[in-house]
């Protein structure tokens, strides 16, 4: 009798303890305070516009890009970047189409050939949409401006070069990044029109890489095969310099050939510490990308914009990188 008693006193004590418990935890659960992390809604730019490129991918238009992000950050401008994985006349078109009907704020755009981009450069303004053309520019459609190099001068720039620079016979191959892109058929045309009247310089070869580098290492081959005494290689891409220089670092040819060059990537630079590329003329995406994004903000301000703003070039050559 007296067992049964203890352990009802036992039980009796550990519900109390219980209970107790019990009221101490829901007491603090009261005294908690439970903070839910809220999101708050992301805040609508002011403008956006779009930059679209020949090449998503090609390193020469990291700097574009990035100079158009700086000019924006300050403007609150939302700059999407936009382009094919390679070269494709169509598929840019389409892109620009897109940014159309998407009804952007502004477009920055190359204009690669006149014939097809015209009409979609004209249907952007008939739409309210205003246009720049950057790097390449599409002379016979109504865009607002261009920004960018002088392509035609910069051909010329580097055919004056190779003048000053050597002497003798002079025999040319050139390597383009494309026989169609307004860009790289006035910069041939440049070059041919600041050579053709001097009777000891003569072009053999014209070949295009499809702004490829092994494209450009391939035509160079095909070059110097079918033509062994050139002396003078001009591609008229970065991405043609490397090409060029890929291919005479195996060959290894006898006969000294100067090389020039586009643009001060990482590895045409390389190229030219070891003495394959001779000279390099360098352009400036970074501002082309900078003042096209100012050019917009102004138009849409409604403040007048010359018809082209030519952005500087400069040679550079293996002692001005030591």
């Amino acid at each position: 009798m007296r067992q049964n008693y203890i352990i009802h006193i036992l039980l009796v004590i550990g519900v109390c303890i219980s209970i107790s418990f019990m009221y101490h935890f829901f007491v603090k659960a009261l005294q908690y305070d439970v903070t839910i992390d809220t999101v708050p809604p992301s805040k609508e730019p002011s403008y956006h516009f779009v930059l679209i490129v020949e090449e998503k991918e090609n390193p020469y238009f990291k700097d574009l890009i990035k100079g158009a992000q700086d000019a924006a950050a300050p403007h609150d401008v939302l700059i999407e970047y936009a382009g094919p994985k390679q070269t494709n006349i169509d598929e840019h078109i389409k892109l620009i189409e897109k940014a159309i009907a998407s009804k952007v704020d502004g477009i920055m755009t190359q204009g690669l050939t006149d014939k097809e981009f015209k009409p979609v450069i004209d249907k952007a303004l008939s739409k309210g949409i205003p246009l720049i053309t950057v790097d390449t520019d599409s002379e016979n459609s109504n865009r607002m401006s261009y920004v960018g190099t002088n392509n035609y001068e910069a051909g010329y720039k580097v055919g004056q070069a190779l003048l000053l620079e050597t002497t003798g016979p002079i025999k040319v191959g050139i390597v383009t990044g494309s026989t169609i892109a307004n860009q790289h058929k006035l910069r041939v045309k440049g070059f041919v029109d600041a050579v053709e009247p001097i009777p000891r310089v003569e072009i053999l070869a014209i070949e295009s890489s499809n702004l490829s580098k092994i494209q450009g290492a391939e035509k160079t081959f095909q070059i110097l095969r079918d033509f062994p005494q050139i002396n003078v290689l001009y591609g008229t891409s970065a991405l043609d310099g490397i090409g060029i220089s890929d291919t005479l670092e195996r060959v290894k040819p006898a006969t000294p050939i100067k090389v020039y060059a586009f643009d001060d990537l990482e590895e045409t630079i390389n190229y030219l510490q070891k003495g394959i590329i001779h000279s390099i003329l360098r352009q400036q995406p970074y501002d082309m990308g900078h003042q096209a994004v100012v050019l917009l903000l102004d138009i849409i301000n409604g403040k007048d914009v010359e018809s082209e703003y030519y952005t500087d070039t400069e040679f550079i050559q293996k002692e001005d990188i030591e």
